[in-house]
Order: structure tokens, then C-alpha cells, then sequence
């Protein structure tokens, strides 16, 4: 060794050289994580435009669901009037599927990080959403069941009166939920 400033020297260009491989490398890492974040951003995209439209096709089929809801509020009228009509035909639940959540379930919490907040927060008000709407398309499909059990009725008492008026009220309501959630959804 020549003196303390040549060692010195040297030790500067060691550290310099940790410091540029370090940094090398969490730039590296961060271009990758970035890299993963917008895959992750464009499939929870994918992910979320599916599942509205999931809701959008069940909101399609509300101009049906509400005229058979007319025509059951119809056919309970003449029971109570004690002048029954037919149904139409049988009664059935307006076709809907979940929203899918496994994209943003899976998400991997090193690459979701690199996100800005107001996007994380967007996605996660999105996603509670979902879970809101499939309580809502849960309920309504327990409830169009429930109407089905009407089929074929030859006689309504008083109590089967009742309980088809509140299925009725209970669809509508859960009808109405859906469509202003999915609105609400969408506007996220």
C-alpha cells in the first residue's frame, strides 16, 4: 500500500461501484414492478369491464322482468278479486352471473404498491361494488325462486297471497338496487 489517500481512492471507487450496482438494480427492479403493475392495471381493466357488463346484460332483461312482474301483480289481483287468470307461462329468474373478482384477489401486493392511491382506492370502491351487487343478484335470484313456487297454483289463501305480494315488492326492490349500483359502478 502506497499511503491512506491511495487507499482511500480506492475504497471511494469500491463504494461508488456498491452504490451504482445498487442503484442499477432497484432501477431494474422498480422498470420491472412498473412493467407488472400495468399488466396487473390492464387485466383488473379487463376483469372490471366484464363484470359490468355482466350487470348490464342483467339490466337488458329489466323491461321483461318488469312486465312478468306486472302480470303476476295481474294474476294475484284476480285471486283476491276471486276471478283467477292464467299465467302466461312459467315463472323464471331474469338470467345474471357474478362479476369476476379473482384478477384483483390474486393481485400481488409488491406490484399493486406501485400504483397511485386514487387508483388503488378506484379499484378497491369498484370491487366493493361488485360484492354489493352480487348480495343484490343473489337476493333477487332467492327471490324469483321463491316466485316460481307459484307455478301451477290452483288455489291462493290469504297467506299465499300475501307472501306473493311481498316476493313481488321484493323483486322490484331488488331490481331498482341493481340498476342504480350498476349506474354507480360505472361512474367509478
Amino acid at each position: 500500500m502506497r499511503g491512506w489517500r491511495e487507499f482511500l481512492g480506492e475504497l471511494g471507487i469500491i463504494v461508488l461501484g456498491v452504490f451504482i450496482a445498487l442503484g442499477a438494480d432497484q432501477a431494474l427492479q422498480t422498470y420491472k414492478q412498473r412493467g407488472e403493475m400495468r399488466e396487473l392495471r390492464a387485466a383488473i381493466d379487463e376483469e372490471i369491464a366484464l363484470g359490468i357488463e355482466m350487470y348490464e346484460a342483467r339490466l337488458r332483461q329489466s323491461p321483461c322482468a318488469d312486465a312478468r312482474l306486472v302480470e303476476l301483480e295481474r294474476w294475484l289481483r284476480g285471486w283476491r278479486e276471486g276471478k283467477p287468470q292464467p299465467l302466461l307461462g312459467p315463472i323464471s329468474a331474469p338470467r345474471s352471473g357474478p362479476a369476476g373478482t379473482s384478477v384483483w384477489a390474486s393481485r400481488d401486493p409488491a406490484v399493486v404498491v406501485q400504483m397511485p392511491l386514487d387508483v388503488k382506492l378506484a379499484y378497491a370502491g369498484i370491487y366493493d361494488a361488485f360484492a354489493n351487487l352480487e348480495v343484490q343478484r343473489l337476493d333477487e335470484r332467492m327471490t324469483w325462486l321463491a316466485l316460481a313456487e307459484f307455478d301451477g297454483a290452483e288455489a291462493l289463501d290469504n297467506n299465499s297471497r300475501m307472501r306473493l305480494q311481498g316476493l313481488i315488492t321484493r323483486a322490484r326492490w331488488r331490481a331498482g338496487n341493481i340498476s342504480s349500483n350498476t349506474r354507480e359502478v360505472k361512474e367509478v
